[in-house]
């Protein structure tokens, strides 16, 4: 059985590739927070043992053997433009490379953040310069190149996943289509501060899951990559697409706002290499959220 690493398992895509790993027959040391809310939910999976630990001190673990790859998807997610709290991820992000190699890793993959690029007018692809708005996506960016230049010095293979709009059933209750459902079912109507121009993607959780688990494996997987889903669009039509399956009486409100966050994006280098991932499309996605609510 193949074993790997995996550090921010309680949250959203961390227990979607938890979930992937495991259904694939692959033993999972899961990395985790003393206390750590939502632990309960690891305790009764097969293939996992629930590591108590400080990401910070990684220098006292060592009761982990044989595996292949380590995924890094720990993350304090909290007051995105909080600098000092931000930069506590960084730190940390590259103890685990370091950690990585000295369980004999062969792979180190982390998830980033299309918060890394900022706002971009154009495609966004691969070759789109970093230009992050907030301190969230700085350090992102900044963890991206440090680990690279550390993993080319460890001798360690980097893959690095840069993650856009990942939805499904674990979805936050804040997010944008969390909080349109609630709306559109207690009230019957929702507002958006946007006008729902801005362009937008949305990938279904196991899909980016399944993607994840494939470049653990894939020889040629060494780089970095967009995750994200082929299908581009305005926001206004995912909004409509959610709204008629949820209620399709209810209403939409659009404001006058132009957003400047975009989401055009091109994923086709990752499917080059791993090939196709994508088997949900929106709407099944959203019927699956609503029958598990």
């Amino acid at each position: 059985m193949k074993k790997v690493v995996l550090t921010g398992a309680t949250g959203y895509l961390g227990f979607a590739l938890l979930t992937e790993l495991i259904q694939n027959d692959i033993y999972v040391y899961a990395l985790c927070r003393e206390n750590s809310r939502r632990r309960s939910r690891l305790d009764v999976l097969p293939h996992v043992k629930v590591i108590e630990a400080d990401l910070n001190h990684v220098e006292k673990i060592d009761d982990v053997s044989g595996c292949d790859v380590f995924y890094h998807l720990a993350w304090d997610t909290e007051q995105h433009r909080d600098f000092t709290r931000q930069y506590k991820n960084v730190d940390m992000s590259v103890n685990c490379l370091k950690l990585a190699k000295k369980l004999g890793c062969r792979r180190f993959i982390c998830t980033g953040s299309q918060a890394e690029y900022g706002n971009v007018a154009d495609l966004i692809t691969e070759e789109t310069l970093l230009k992050p708005t907030t301190s969230y996506g700085a350090c992102k960016a900044a963890t991206y190149y440090l680990t690279v230049d550390l993993a080319k010095r460890l001798n360690i293979e980097h893959t690095w996943a840069r993650v856009f709009s990942v939805y499904g059933p674990n979805d936050g209750q804040n997010t944008l289509i969390m909080t349109i459902i609630r709306d559109l079912q207690s009230k019957g109507e929702a507002n958006l501060n946007t006008n729902g121009e801005q362009m937008w993607n949305y990938l279904y959780e196991e899909d980016a899951a399944r993607a994840l688990r494939l470049l653990g494996w894939n020889p040629h997987s060494d780089t970095m990559y967009n995750l994200a889903s082929r299908d581009n669009k305005p926001l206004k039509g995912f909004v409509e697409e959610l709204r008629k399956r949820v209620n399709d009486s209810s209403i939409v409100w659009y404001g006058e706002e132009k957003s400047m966050v975009n989401m055009n994006v091109s994923s086709e280098k990752i499917r080059r290499e791993i090939g196709e991932f994508e088997n949900v499309k929106f709407v099944d996605g959203v019927s699956e959220m609503l029958a598990l609510s």
